[in-house]
């Protein structure tokens, strides 16, 4: 398949390189074809980096979340460098593939920064939406990575196939619930503000 972008690229595949067997030395195409990345390799790099941005993304949450007052503007400069810095790693990866063991960190705690702030922003909002959405992002992450590792499961087309379904089952009740609590409360807000009006009388 032909296409300008850099991430779906033929050449880009078949010019990449690879890190050998130790994890720790770089060789180019022709000597990386010899090798494969494994399953286990992949599932631990993975981790890591959720590891990094979980702690990042902790930490702009304690800045919204300061003592139960929630502050904002504490959190925002990390927030909106975290956006940006995100976005320059995506982008430097896309086009130069090389640099993903050095800035795959980095783009992990920047997302973490960002998606912390931004967390906890509509936690303040909608209480109770956030923490349990990340929570079974991670928590599923989690035991997908650790039976990946294991051998446990292995991705078969019909595994894609069911993942995808119960994915999109999901999100689509997610979607409905969420379009359904909406004119509750908005019900809900009317009801206060026409009981402060009679209170106030």
């Amino acid at each position: 398949m032909r296409s300008g972008n850099p991430t779906l690229n033929e050449s880009t595949f078949q010019d990449l390189g690879a890190f050998s067997e130790t994890g720790m030395n770089w060789v180019d195409g022709a000597a990386a074809r010899s090798t494969t990345m494994t399953i286990q390799g992949t599932a631990q790099k993975t981790f890591i980096l959720l590891l990094i941005a979980f702690a990042t993304a902790a930490f702009t949450w304690m800045k919204v979340m300061n003592g139960g007052a929630v502050n904002f503007a504490a959190a925002a400069p990390w927030v909106l460098g975290g956006s940006i810095v995100g976005l320059i790693c995506s982008l430097v990866i896309c086009f130069k593939p090389t640099t993903a063991p050095t800035m795959a960190p980095v783009y992990a705690a920047a997302e973490g920064l960002f998606l912390g702030g931004l967390s906890a922003t509509f936690e303040n909002r909608y209480p109770g939406i956030v923490v349990l959405a990340t929570g079974c992002t991670f928590g599923t992450l989690a035991a997908l990575l650790l039976a990946y590792q294991s051998g446990l499961i292995k991705a078969t087309e019909n595994f894609k196939l069911g993942v995808f379904a119960a994915t999109g089952g999901l999100a689509l009740m997610y979607l409905i619930s969420f379009a359904g609590s909406q004119p509750r409360r908005s019900a809900e807000s009317r009801r206060a503000r026409l009981r402060l009006r009679l209170s106030g009388r």
